[in-house]
């Protein structure tokens, strides 16, 4: 999938799953380590969020705006973030953002104010009614093929232009060569079998 192919109206739809700091502070999370909704109002210093039990319960919480805060991590780039859920203290969050280095941007953004940030889908999205094009479900990669994966997008090897090489890759890792190459084929093989499957179904 090319940087060329999502323009127009095409958008690349990320989900994420954020670990925050302990210390952070954000209602998001302190409010309740479960949640089916979040919704979130910063207006100047305070935030106010709203959470919504698995149960239904709704519980307000506020917080303290900085600039550590998640929400303006996705500001400074322009893009909205949409709180999905909760799930052990790990927030689900989409953004809808222009192409891939867009993605690269906001892992490399969030990685600066979030204790861990996970890529767990990538869509492309299209047309007004935003109808999903082609979607990978990570998922069904396990951690170490996630974060190989996610760490070959971030730093653009499967970019055309690339200039990281899969050594440099694997040393940041803290792997071998082969090694990683293993798990970035059986990572892919695992995509486009999802994908396909998915047409087909």
């Amino acid at each position: 999938m090319s940087d060329a192919a999502v323009s127009g109206d095409r958008r690349l739809r990320v989900d994420l799953d954020v670990d925050l700091v302990d210390d952070s502070g954000c209602p998001i999370v302190t409010e309740a380590t479960e949640a089916a909704g979040v919704a979130v109002n910063a207006v100047g210093e305070e935030c106010v969020v709203d959470v919504t039990t698995p149960d239904g319960d709704v519980r307000r919480g506020t917080g303290e705006v900085s600039e550590d805060c998640l929400c303006h991590a996705f500001s400074r780039l322009g893009y909205a973030p949409h709180f999905r859920r909760v799930e052990d203290g790990t927030i689900l969050v989409t953004a809808y953002v222009d192409d891939r280095d867009a993605v690269r941007r906001l892992v490399e953004e969030l990685r600066e104010v979030v204790d861990r940030v996970r890529l767990v889908r990538l869509a492309v999205v299209e047309g007004p009614d935003a109808t999903e094009q082609v979607t990978f479900d990570l998922s069904a990669l396990t951690p170490k093929q996630r974060r190989g994966l996610e760490l070959a997008v971030v730093r653009g090897y499967f970019d055309d232009d690339r200039d990281v090489r899969l050594s440099d890759l694997a040393d940041e890792l803290g792997i071998s060569k082969s090694a990683l190459s293993q798990r970035l084929r059986t990572a892919q093989a695992k995509l486009v079998t999802d994908v396909f499957d998915g047409v087909e179904g």
